[in-house]
């Protein structure tokens, strides 16, 4: 190889890296915006307010969805079920 087409093989190389690293770069930064318009749109509305029931569970938003404050106590027995066809 001459010394001369080894100089254009560089040259070509490095131009190609330098594409392949705008091309990520862009990838990236449509990605962020893409991903910043998805968490918009779909946090729009959400309620953030918090209140207290008497009877230790926590009401979000409207009252619908009650989450205990301790998780249920474990159930007697065996733990472990048969479906019977053995």
């Amino acid at each position: 190889m001459r010394r001369n087409s080894a100089g254009t093989a560089a040259a070509a190389r490095d131009e190609g890296l330098r594409r392949v690293t705008r091309l990520t770069w862009r990838a990236a930064a449509a990605g962020v915006v893409c991903s910043a318009l998805i968490a918009a749109a779909f946090g729009h509305g959400v309620a953030s307010q918090h209140a207290t029931g008497g009877d230790g569970t926590t009401r979000h938003g409207r009252g619908t969805i009650l989450i205990r404050a301790q998780p249920p106590a474990p159930a007697s027995g065996s733990g472990q079920a048969t479906s019977g066809a053995s």
